[in-house]
Formats: structure tokens, C-alpha cells, sequence
């Protein structure tokens, strides 16, 4: 009767077989990028984006689009404008003084 070693440095000295695919498996599948069916922004959004000064005539066809830029843009103002507490601040302060 032969002991099995139990030291986990004889696993590594001894090469592990590759595993074999199943008989009749599948290929693994490769992820991949898909497009999504999208519609183009009109030229007026992009230059409203930019800052440009647009008609609100030529924006009328995309209420849609400038509703949700304005929504974004706000809220990203909002969070620009957040601070920490000063309580967490010290909590954080503290614990990475102790290590």
C-alpha cells in the first residue's frame, strides 16, 4: 500500500493532463460583439450636445433624445456636486491608517 502525499507541492511537480473535449460536444462558443439596431442622432442633437445654438425647430423631430441628454446631464451635474461626509471620510481616514 502506497500513502497519498499530502503536500500540496507534489501536485505541482507532477504535469497535469490537458482535459480532453467530450466525443460529439459542442464547440465552446466565442463571445462576440453585436450590433444593436440602432437610429442615428440627428445633426441638431450632436450640435446641442456640443453646445452649439440650435432652433427649436430643428430639434422638435428628437424630444425623445434631448429629453434623456438633459436627464443625463443633469444628473451628472448633481453627482459633480457630491461630497463625502466628513464622518465617512474619517472612517475611511482611520482604517487605512491602521494598516
Amino acid at each position: 500500500m502506497m500513502p497519498d502525499s499530502l503536500d500540496p507541492r507534489d501536485a505541482a511537480r507532477e504535469p497535469t493532463p490537458e482535459p480532453r473535449p467530450a466525443v460529439g460536444a459542442e464547440p465552446a462558443a466565442a463571445d462576440r460583439e453585436v450590433p444593436l439596431a440602432a437610429e442615428e442622432l440627428p445633426p441638431a442633437v450632436h450640435a446641442y450636445l456640443d453646445g452649439d445654438k440650435v432652433a427649436d425647430a430643428a430639434l422638435s423631430g428628437a424630444e425623445r433624445e434631448l429629453e434623456l441628454w438633459k436627464r443625463i446631464s443633469a444628473e451628472t451635474g448633481r453627482r459633480r456636486r457630491m461630497m463625502t461626509p466628513a464622518h465617512v471620510q474619517a472612517q475611511i481616514l482611520a482604517k487605512l491608517a491602521d494598516d
